[in-house]
């Protein structure tokens, strides 16, 4: 005769589970045909009697007292299973298992299993079921012709019983009692009825107590259930104090009473439930095998078990239940580990074969990481904030798989009330194979995956009726067409038709008659057409849309940019009960250019734009936190020969020349793997230089020797220490660089000629709190260092502001001062905002005065237009932008009006356009996906007449279509303010040996600032081609005052000054004066004033 010590899953129990440590489970071997108790100590087996008084048992007593000798799984025969009892704990349980395992009167002897309530009890209110509208059991009712009194869960012929075993019922709840499960079997007077009663009072109709079995199931008057526990009547599954409230807990999630105006509605609606006290005191389950034997022999069709423990269980006692009795039993997973934390540990009865093991989900359709998990889960329901019956015909909230497990008990019974000829298989494979996935399920806890770990999904009652009855349709795509300017995006005053590709799940019925209506309460559109007939049927497992009929909507044209929400309602079948269903869509009102956004890219650099190629075709270009630098043309498409691959991140704001002299435009940019890198415009790298500093800084590019070649000045970080490095384009250190500054910096260079003395100077900012200028050379020029009061995360901007024809030095630091300084490091002036000035400070006449105002944002939220020399920001100026900005603003006249707008964006993502007046440019603000922490580029990528504004996020890169004509004007249109990211506003000395990519698009002189003028003006050029560029003043009469330039010039941009100085150095009276320009054939004349 084969020996068995323990299975594989009571082991599991002694190692991990919670057993009981003064009891343990014998089964006596099926060879032992007359054996039988002489009393509580003793057998008739005299092996094992002397077993019992060696160890000093207490007892010995039959497990299952109501298994009847025909309920066996296999040659398991229930009835055979005992249990030895002993007067207290004892230490060695396990030895005296394997000890009385040995008797040949034993097949096996197993450690018994704590079974425990698995819930969390909750004493805050709740006054919405989540639950049952996540399982979609508001649609599932909807089955069901409820006003013609058809309730779901009813059947023409017999009813559906869910058994409770637990720890007691309180059977009377008013939300509960029509709902009970009457044993006719029993009625004994045959009215039709074993209970009576009213209200709150009820009980056991007493002409039907006769102390029979009158139905002959081996219980007597089993009106409702039965108590397997010593207190109280036997029949009568309450508790003697009604103090137990678990099984009532549970109950309500079963079948509570619904539609009945008052407590909790259930998904089981008005399916039976039959009631057992399976506990003594409502610590332990001790009676719960018990229980789901009973259940089974009564008739229950589906007996829910919100108990168990960590091991053990018997399979037996299921597999006759399911096999035997054709039931199915429903049981909580577990509540997780007593840290908590979800585990992934055997637990019983719910890991069993032939059990549906149910684990919790949360209100947001999440798994919490509590509850257990593990390959023996079926599938999870909602387990958090359960409201449901309680004691004394109160109502509570509950947390955990003790209400998971009878919510999809309730499903299963439902479902079978629906599908009565199904077998219990079939029942339970309706209910698995249409869950609804959950993004959790391919999660983790505590770092383990819990893919595989929660089943086949979350229980949908809806699905699980209407798989093969219903089509279940969804919304595959929505497209626009024929959208105004033909991009495929829909556009702020546009109309636009909107197409539905409607698909049909596998495995339910095809979809006839379809119809589709469109809805919105948002104002920023409205539908001229908002129903759709689909002509042809969508079969199961297919999709469809129509080739006419769509939807028609038109986008005010001073709509907000953004996701629209909609409602799109669609309707299937030629006859009542029709199929009905309802889907939230977003209409996305986007200013999105064709082939963008480009996502799942990390950018913490700037773009820029530019014809890297001389293709008359601009590109743009980014580093990400890849460590690539991608490339992309109009309509998205990669740039040939990119990305370039580095070793590390880049976050170093790309510049663009032509920095070696070929005729051949370079990207030049730092990366955090300490190099400087020039690449070419196929993509191939020309120089990778290294030095011992990551490069976060975006390079400045320009002539520093005077050699008619770009050199490439940058700034580095090695821990708390930096260098500034000036390399030629052959990695050649130019003379007196690296400057060992010996602080920390994290931004770029400027790079002007600070005296007006054609040398170029450089200047930094360091997190050692100081402003540097530095000469051509490397050293330090006299005024500096500058000790401000804080840190620099902004780099220096350089600009004329007074017109005198030396550059101010412009820097905010981190405590929000900002610093303007004269060329020679003394105070022009500050201004303070408080918090720290971030992404860098731009320059740009905002108001059409002729003089600069400097733009900058940061941590105060604000977006500032300062005028620096009065002090004062401009009127309608600062705007608050609700949260903190990493940006700096960039300018451009985007709408052609003569005036500039002004972008900013804050870092968690929303991008602002402001007119000069502080008033929203049209569609703005809006939302990109992605926080921004660098600043936007503006130029027309497309070549269509306006600007798009390109940004960088963490999820992408993000370019608008700006709808309107742009303005050709002067201005800061992207970090550091042009393609050699130098920082420097207007100054010609930096464009030596211009080429295509400085090019501006059209020939333009500014309005001269001041003006009128004391004592000098100031006028901006830019050129298009290579000529003479002769710059003179004449007077009011036509005759010629001063020549300021005339020489050969390449195309690019110039800033020129008079003083009002005549040709013999004599300054000029006040009055009218008129400044000419020309440059090739094209002349523009400006009119000045100058005042004494």
């Amino acid at each position: 005769m084969k020996k068995y010590i323990l299975t594989l899953t009571m082991l599991t129990n002694l190692v991990f589970g919670e057993y009981y440590s003064d009891r343990f489970l014998v089964y006596i071997d099926n060879s032992q045909i007359d054996f039988m108790l002489n009393n509580s100590s003793s057998t008739n087996n005299k092996q094992l009697n002397q077993k019992l008084d060696q160890y000093e048992a207490l007892n010995i007593h039959q497990w299952l007292h109501n298994a009847r000798p025909t309920d066996r799984d296999g040659d398991i025969y229930l009835n055979r299973y005992y249990v030895v009892q002993f007067p207290s704990s004892r230490n060695d349980l396990e030895s005296l298992v394997k000890s009385f395992s040995e008797l040949d009167c034993i097949t096996t002897a197993e450690t018994m299993t704590i079974n425990r309530p698995t819930y969390i009890p909750n004493d805050s209110r709740w006054n919405s079921q989540y639950g049952l509208h996540l399982i979609e059991a508001d649609l599932a009712y909807d089955l069901w012709d409820i006003e013609g009194g058809d309730l779901p869960g009813s059947m023409e012929d017999g009813e559906i019983v869910v058994a409770v075993p637990d720890d007691a019922m309180d059977w009377d709840h008013p939300d509960l009692i029509e709902n009970i499960w009457q044993n006719l079997g029993e009625d004994a007077d045959g009215d039709g009825t074993v209970l009576e009663g009213q209200g709150n009072n009820w009980g056991f109709d007493p002409q039907d107590q006769n102390g029979i079995d009158d139905d002959g199931d081996g219980y007597v008057d089993n009106f409702i259930g039965w108590n397997f526990t010593n207190d109280g009547d036997e029949n009568d599954p309450i508790y003697s104090s009604n103090s137990l409230s678990h099984g009532t807990l549970v109950a309500g999630c079963v079948s509570s009473m619904t539609d009945n105006s008052i407590g909790v509605a259930s998904v089981g609606w008005s399916v039976k439930l039959m009631a057992f006290r399976c506990s003594d005191n409502g610590q332990y389950i001790e009676y719960g095998y018990n229980g789901i034997l009973a259940a089974a022999q009564m008739g229950a069709n589906v007996i829910n078990c919100s108990w168990g423990g960590f091991g053990g269980g018997n399979q037996s006692v299921i597999n006759t239940a399911y096999n035997t009795y054709g039931c199915i039993v429903v049981a909580a997973s577990g509540n997780g580990g007593d840290d908590g934390n979800t585990n992934f540990d055997f637990f019983s009865p719910s890991g069993l074969s032939n059990v549906m093991s149910v684990t919790a989900t949360g209100p947001n359709d999440n798994f919490g990481c509590w509850a257990t998990g593990g390959e023996t889960v079926d599938l999870a329901a909602p387990g958090e904030n359960i409201w449901t019956t309680s004691l004394g015909g109160g109502y509570s909230m509950a947390d955990g798989t003790s209400f998971s497990s009878p919510i999809t008990a309730g499903a299963v019974a439902l479902v079978w009330s629906r599908f009565p000829s199904l077998t219990n298989a079939q029942v339970e494979e309706r209910i698995l194979t249409n869950t609804d996935y959950f993004s959790d399920m391919d999660g983790q806890c505590q770092g383990v995956s819990l893919e595989g770990m929660l089943g086949t999904g979350r229980l949908n009652i809806y699905k699980a009726l209407s798989a093969g009855v219903f089509p279940s349709l969804s919304i595959n795509e929505v497209n626009y067409l024929n959208d105004t300017d033909q991009d495929g995006v829909f556009n702020p005053g546009e109309t636009v038709k909107i197409k539905l590709v409607i698909a049909n799940e596998e495995g339910w019925a095809d979809a006839e008659n379809v119809i589709a209506t469109i809805t919105t309460d948002d104002d920023r559109i409205f539908f001229t057409d908002s129903v759709i007939t689909f002509s042809n049927g969508i079969p199961s497992g297919g999709s469809s849309f129509t080739l006419v009929d769509h939807f028609l909507a038109y986008a005010f044209e001073d709509a907000q940019l953004g996701d629209i929400p909609c409602v799109v309602e669609i309707q299937a079948g030629i006859e009542e009960p029709y199929y009905e269903t309802e889907f939230e869509i977003d209409v996305s009102l986007s200013l999105n250019q064709y082939g963008f956004p480009v996502d799942d890219v990390m950018i913490k650099s700037s773009p820029i734009i530019t014809d890297l190629d001389e293709n008359s075709l601009k590109e743009i270009f980014y580093g990400a936190d890849d460590g690539k630098v991608y490339g992309y043309m109009i309509a998205g498409i990669p740039q040939a020969g990119f990305p370039f691959e580095a070793d590390d991140k880049i976050r170093s704001s790309i510049a663009t020349a032509d920095v070696d002299g070929d005729g051949e435009n370079e990207l030049i940019f730092g990366s955090y793997d300490n190099k400087l890198y020039i690449v070419g415009s196929d993509g191939e790298e020309e120089l990778a230089y290294w030095q011992p500093g990551v490069i976060i800084g975006a390079p400045a590019l320009a002539d520093l020797d005077g050699d008619g070649d770009l050199e490439v000045i940058f700034t580095t970080q090695n821990g708390n220490f930096g260098d500034i490095f000036a390399i030629h384009h052959d990695g050649e250190d130019v003379q007196g660089f690296p400057a060992d500054i010996d602080e920390k910096m994290l931004v770029g260079p400027a790079v002007g000629d600070l005296e007006d003395d054609g040398i170029i100077d450089i200047v930094i900012v360091t997190w050692d709190d100081h402003i540097y200028a530095l000469d051509s050379e490397g050293n330090i020029k006299s005024g500096f260092p500058v000790l401000s009061t804080n840190r620099f995360n902004s780099p220096a901007s350089l600009a004329d502001l007074d017109g005198n024809g030396t550059l101010e030095i412009i820097a905010g630091n981190d405590s929000g001062l900002l610093h303007i300084l004269h060329h020679d490091g003394t105070e022009m002036t500050t201004f303070d905002v408080g918090d720290d000035i971030r992404g860098g400070i731009s320059v740009s006449d905002i108001d059409n005065d002729g003089s600069y105002e400097l733009l900058f944002s940061g941590y105060d939220d604000m977006i500032h237009v300062l005028n620096p020399i009065n002090g004062q920001e401009l009127e309608g100026w600062p705007i608050d932008m609700n949260s903190n900005s990493l940006s700096g603003p960039v300018t451009a006249d985007l709408d052609n009006d003569g005036d500039l707008e002004i972008i900013g964006a804050i870092k968690s993502g929303t991008v602002h356009v402001f007119h000069h007046d502080g008033s929203y440019f049209n569609g703005f603000p809006a939302n990109v996906s992605g926080t921004i922490e660098s600043t936007p580029a503006i130029g027309d990528l497309d070549s269509d007449g306006n600007y798009e504004l390109i940004f960088g996020t963490t999820q992408g890169l993000q370019v608008f279509d700006i709808k309107t004509d742009k303005g050709d004007m002067i201005s800061w249109k992207m970090h550091r303010g042009n393609i050699f990211r130098n920082g420097t506003f207007g100054l010609s000395l930096l464009s030596v040996n211009s080429d295509k990519t400085t090019l501006p698009e059209k020939f333009l002189v500014s309005s001269n600032y001041p003006n009128p003028f004391n004592p000098s003006t100031k006028v901006d050029i830019q050129t298009i081609s290579q000529s003479n560029l002769n710059v003179s003043v004449f007077d009011a009469k036509g005759r010629l005052v001063n020549t300021l330039m005339n020489k050969n010039k390449a195309p690019g941009f110039y800033s020129l000054k008079w003083d009002g100085r005549n040709l013999n150095g004599r300054y000029v009276p006040t009055g009218v004066y008129f400044i000419q320009v020309k440059s090739g054939e094209n002349i523009d004349t400006q009119k000045v004033a100058l005042i004494k």
